[in-house]
């Protein structure tokens, strides 16, 4: 009986867990998503349970925060890439916000679970004027309303958007989607990430054909085991 890999290992886990509890809500956008302790509660029980254990460690990014989940077990290890994402504000609070989030979402994508709703697009909606306005006498326009800053994350919309934000996905979504072995797999795994990928689509459509070629690599391979 040939020895269990870190991979085979991997993959009994995942068909062990479920999605992250969406237990926060996001003030702004009034959308849902998983707190850091959520999601080590959903993947972490079904790792160890498997002889896998994984560490999270940091490494030095200017005005940021870099995360990258390892994963350990019989023998091996499984680099997931690192994660950066920058800090709103150059506090000790502003880098602590920033860690979290690179330490769930790394962590969430390691396991390929899902941590929050796709709400990408809302941060790009603009507040459309009535159809049909009523004439009004010129005066001057009211100060411009600008959101609250959001406490729990960067603005994903602008992070995906940049090359170091579309490659630090790339890199994880290449790595999840080489471990599905089905294609419901392949595809919720590509919907749970679609607001992401259409961001990455827009903003920087090398590293989206990239991810596409992945996409439709493993779909070939998963097809071809189907047929044998």
């Amino acid at each position: 009986m040939a020895e269990k890999t870190l991979v085979d290992a991997l993959v009994k886990a995942q068909s062990e867990m479920t999605h992250a509890v969406l237990d926060q809500v996001n003030p702004q956008f009034q959308s849902k998503f998983a707190s850091l302790r959520s999601v080590i509660d959903a993947v972490k029980p079904a790792l160890n349970k498997n002889g896998i254990a994984f560490i999270q460690r940091s490494i030095p990014m200017e005005n940021g925060i870099s995360i990258e989940t390892v994963l350990y077990g019989h023998g091996e290890e499984i680099t997931t890439g690192a994660v950066p994402v920058p800090a709103q504000k150059i506090t000790a609070q502003g880098y602590g916000s920033a860690m979290t989030y690179a330490k769930r979402y790394s962590l969430a994508m390691a396991c390929g679970v899902a941590a929050d709703e796709d709400d990408d697009g809302e941060a790009a909606e603009v507040e459309q004027p009535p159809s049909a306005p009523k004439a009004k006498k010129k005066s001057s326009p009211p100060p411009e309303k600008k959101p609250a800053p959001r406490s729990d994350l960067p603005e994903e919309a602008e992070f995906y958007q940049g090359e170091e934000g579309a490659t630090a996905f790339l890199k994880l979504y290449t790595y999840v989607v080489e471990l599905e072995t089905s294609m419901p797999g392949l595809q919720s795994t590509y919907r749970n990430n679609q607001g992401k990928i259409a961001t990455i689509q827009e903003h920087q459509p090398q590293i989206f054909d990239q991810i596409k070629a992945v996409y439709n690599r493993r779909k070939a391979h998963i097809e071809k085991n189907a047929g044998d």
